[in-house]
């Protein structure tokens, strides 16, 4: 019979049916107070055993519109630091003057009571070769350069005078690869002797063997 109802009225129906007839059986409790917990058990069971299978599963709907781009996400915090990397070789150190080329600087010396003064010229590069120190003086053949732009032939080391007080070229210099001394004499010992410029180193260019010649691309 509850079978016939069940298809007749469907789960939902069913579901109403057994709680009226429960309802009505229980006569003055469902009126005072509702189904007792015996009842609401009995309703339960009676409609699990009568309702129906869960149907197949439907098809997957269609794939909806993408939506907007979220805000970007906070920065995250730094990786750890990598390893250091093995040390390279180191790079090439120039030590000698290359051919051809000229240093340049400037000398200076001052004092008071002596008779000699020495100043120091310190090249920054090494000559291949022992320079001939030269005072140099207009016109000069060694010498072509000025004070402000000094200059020398290969083998001379030129010296250009800017000023000079209490004092005079001795011509008594000392000169090696590195470098050179120079000396002045002072006039009146008792007075202050002074005196700079500029000076200027040329290194050889290599001497073509064929020509015997220096090469004229140095």
């Amino acid at each position: 019979m509850l079978k016939r109802l069940h298809n007749r009225l469907g789960t939902a129906g069913l579901v109403v049916a057994v709680v009226a007839l429960v309802a009505a059986v229980a006569g003055t409790a469902f009126a005072a107070g509702g189904l007792t917990k015996k009842q609401e058990k009995q309703v339960v069971k009676i409609a699990k055993k009568y309702a129906g299978k869960q149907g197949p599963k439907g098809d997957q709907g269609p794939t909806g519109a993408q939506g907007p781009k979220g805000d970007q996400g906070p920065k995250g915090d730094a990786g750890p630091k990598g390893d250091s990397g093995e040390e390279g070789p180191p790079g090439p150190t120039e030590l000698d003057l290359p051919p051809g080329k000229t240093m340049t600087g400037t000398w200076s010396f001052r004092g008071t009571g002596e008779e000699i003064y020495s100043y120091t010229i310190t090249f920054p590069l090494q000559l291949g070769y022992l320079p001939q120190l030269r005072r140099a003086e207009p016109g000069s053949e060694f010498c072509p350069g000025t004070v402000d732009d000094p200059q020398a032939k290969a083998g001379s080391l030129c010296v250009y005078e800017d000023d000079v007080v209490n004092s005079f070229y001795m011509g008594i210099p000392t000169t090696y690869t590195v470098g050179a001394i120079n000396r002045y004499k002072s006039q009146v010992e008792a007075n202050v002797s002074s005196g700079f410029g500029t000076w200027a180193v040329t290194e050889f260019c290599p001497i073509d063997p064929n020509t015997g010649e220096p090469e004229p691309t140095c």
